[in-house]
């Protein structure tokens, strides 16, 4: 227990909510660092984040040396009003913290009306409660993020290279749905609905896992959870997946890609990729049948998955994207892929990175290719005379493609230079930010890199996913985390996640085979990574601060 007490002392979140306390008129009642200290506990020790199990931790599970030194009040376990009156000051210090982070208030113990219900809902988001929202995932990322910080000042994580895997997971809620009439007593949950079909009524938790697209570096680091965000299903995906992107990027200069499934991909430009790659970071995305399907014109070159291909690229190598997205499974994508590679010779190639705007440089892909136009441009923009080389070193893959008997030879008909498509008359044509913003990725959709990168890197954030809601964390377990309320999900779906990242930084000692005891502990060399400061987090706009109904 004094690690973890350590662990939520460095988050920094107790000595916030202290001060705001101090704040407040009246007596200043049980102490809410010990309240979210017995939180902490309950889900280390029982996976439960219940009131009742918390009070139990910190009042009778404790020894009486450390109940010294945390000042922890007590009772006789004997007698039961005792507990009782003690158990009410715990549940109002508590009560008194989510109604302090509340924007709205409201009666808890008997369900809304639906327009009272629609009316809170679209106070948590909308612009009236933004900064109390901000606010609150600001407090639940100090909770989550605290072991990452511990795990950068210890040098756990210099082998990871700075990918990252994004998804969001359904947490189901304590509450009963919405009806035609009432509201739940979760205003603002909906239902989640996964891909298989099934729907579970709550919240989703967007969340960063660490990964890597090489297998080669697994076991290399723990796999901690980078961030997260709990919100109201399908309500700003690509923002939450911005905002916890955004503090990892303030943690550590090093980016990687970042891997998400078709439900991003599918997300307003402005709303995902285009924040992501701002950070730095490489997205990894599959795309849908409908964008697979697509296929238009960019400067004379033909626009599919992605990419901008020669106009005179053969039909049958541009049908091979529609036939991997129609196939079944991965045993038929593999021979596909196999004869994708040909289209490669096709494709422009990307110059440079992209400018302040967005924009691209892209290059006629004449060096891999035997085109007439592309030799008689050469011809007409300069003056020397190219020679081919009448020996070739075959056992040199790149002088072998670099030949032109080694190229694939397009057919262009007879049109006059000037009249061509604009990629063919310039060697190289400029490609704005507009142009395909959801399909445009570093690794070609569906190549081999594209498709390890992308299995491994999925299957990393469903590995996190599992080890949530197994039974040492139980974050999809309604039961074990009945306190009602956007603020208090949030709050212990934080602790859930945090004490998740501790385990996971002491399975990865003791496959080290070091210490687990001491991997919290931080020695005179190591300096923890503060908090990142969040723009536009400021003070929470709720009621009245005293007891909640």
């Amino acid at each position: 227990m004094r690690k973890l007490h350590l662990v939520l002392r460095r988050s920094g979140i107790v000595e916030e909510v202290e001060e705001r306390f101090a704040a407040l008129p009246g007596p200043r009642g049980y102490p809410v660092g010990l309240v979210l200290l017995g939180l902490v506990c309950a889900c280390y020790e029982k996976a439960s984040t219940n009131l009742d199990d918390a009070f139990e931790t910190i009042t009778f599970g404790i020894s009486d040396r450390l109940r010294t030194e945390l000042g922890a009040p007590t009772c006789d376990i004997e007698d039961q009003n005792a507990v009782n009156a003690l158990y009410n000051r715990f549940h109002r210090a508590w009560s008194r913290l989510v109604r302090i982070l509340d924007p709205v208030p409201h009666e808890r113990r008997s369900r809304l009306s639906r327009a009272e219900g629609h009316r809170v809902a679209a106070a948590w988001n909308g612009p009236a409660g933004e900064p109390a929202l901000r606010r609150l995932e600001e407090l639940a990322n100090r909770l989550v993020t605290t072991p990452v910080r511990i795990a950068f000042a210890k040098g756990l994580m210099r082998h990871w290279h700075g990918d990252i895997a994004i998804d969001t997971t359904a947490v189901p809620s304590w509450a009963r749905p919405h009806t035609r009439r009432r509201s739940s007593l979760e205003a603002s949950a909906n239902w989640h609905y996964k891909g298989g079909g099934d729907k579970e009524f709550g919240y989703s938790a967007t969340l960063a896992i660490a990964a890597h697209a090489d297998p080669a570096r697994a076991g290399r680091y723990p796999q901690l959870t980078l961030g997260m965000v709990l919100h109201t299903p399908q309500k700003d995906m690509g923002r939450h997946a911005h905002y916890v992107s955004m503090i990892l990027s303030r943690l550590t200069h090093v980016r990687g890609f970042a891997a998400a499934d078709r439900a991003y991909t599918k997300l307003y430009p402005q709303d995902f990729h285009q924040p992501l790659r701002a950070l730095g970071f490489m997205p990894v995305l599959d795309l849908t049948k409908d964008q697979v399907g697509f296929e238009g014109h960019h400067q004379g070159a033909i626009a599919k998955a992605g990419r901008l291909f020669c106009p005179r690229t053969p039909r049958p190598l541009l049908d091979l994207y529609q036939r991997i997205r129609d196939a079944k499974n991965e045993r038929e994508r593999i021979p596909l892929r196999e004869q994708l590679r040909e289209v490669e010779s096709y494709a422009l190639v990307r110059k440079a990175t992209a400018d302040e705007r967005g924009n691209e440089r892209y290059s006629c892909p004449a060096a891999k290719l035997n085109c007439a136009w592309a030799t008689e441009r050469e011809q007409h923009n300069s003056r020397k005379n190219t020679q081919v080389p009448a020996v070739i070193d075959l056992e040199d893959p790149r002088s072998r493609r670099a030949h032109p008997a080694g190229r694939p030879t397009v057919t262009v008909p007879k049109v006059p230079f000037g009249e061509r498509p604009k990629c063919c008359d310039q060697s190289s044509v400029t490609v704005q930010a507009q142009v395909m913003p959801r399909m445009r990725q570093d690794l070609p959709w569906q190549s081999t890199s594209w498709a390890l990168a992308y299995q491994t890197l999925r299957s990393h954030i469903e590995g996190g996913n599992g080890r949530l809601k197994s039974v040492d964390a139980a974050l999809h377990a309604r039961e074990k985390r009945q306190p009602r309320g956007r603020v208090a999900q949030s709050l212990l779906a934080a602790i859930t996640v945090m004490v998740e990242n501790i385990i996971e930084l002491e399975r990865f000692r003791r496959a080290s085979k070091e210490s687990a005891r001491t991997v919290l502990d931080l020695e005179a060399d190591e300096v923890l990574i503060p908090y990142p400061a969040v723009p536009g987090a400021s003070e929470p706009t709720g009621g009245v601060m005293g007891r909640s109904p």
